[in-house]
């Protein structure tokens, strides 16, 4: 991928992450489209990843051009947890399943559930380990 080509898909690349902020803005209290903006987000990151790699592939002469490197969290702002997604992930950070979280809360099973798809969903996670790893960067745990 030549220089021009490189610059022209990394402009549509942050074109598309300005909108997805501010769809994040206008959608914040619904969970399953932030979700899908998540998967959004994934794609737009495995598409600029594939531009870096494909151009340090062509030009790796003499060393690779330098990355531009975009960490997922920086792209999209996080909606904020509310104060029980925050004991809910804390408790997810000390290895608890969801019945245990809520035995140790004094809630029921399906809510305590219901509270970490609502903490997944925010932190754009797949997973608990995923989550997790979001919420360490973030300093959120």
């Amino acid at each position: 991928m030549d220089d021009i080509t490189h610059e022209a898909v990394d402009e549509v690349l942050q074109c598309a992450l300005e909108r997805l902020k501010q769809a994040v803005q206008l959608i914040s209290d619904r969970p399953e489209a932030l979700r899908e903006l998540g998967v959004a987000q994934r794609l737009i990151e495995a598409a600029m990843h594939a531009a870096r790699v494909e151009s340090s592939d062509a030009f790796n002469v003499g060393g690779d051009l330098p990355h531009r490197s975009t960490p997922r969290d920086d792209l999209l702002p996080m909606p904020p947890l509310t104060l029980r997604e925050e004991e809910v992930l804390k408790l997810m950070a000390e290895g608890l399943r969801n019945k245990e979280i809520a035995a140790r809360l004094g809630i029921t099973e399906r809510t305590a559930t219901f509270h970490v798809g609502n903490v997944l969903s925010k932190l754009g996670a797949d997973g608990r380990v995923e989550a997790i790893h979001f919420a360490r960067k973030r300093g959120l745990i």
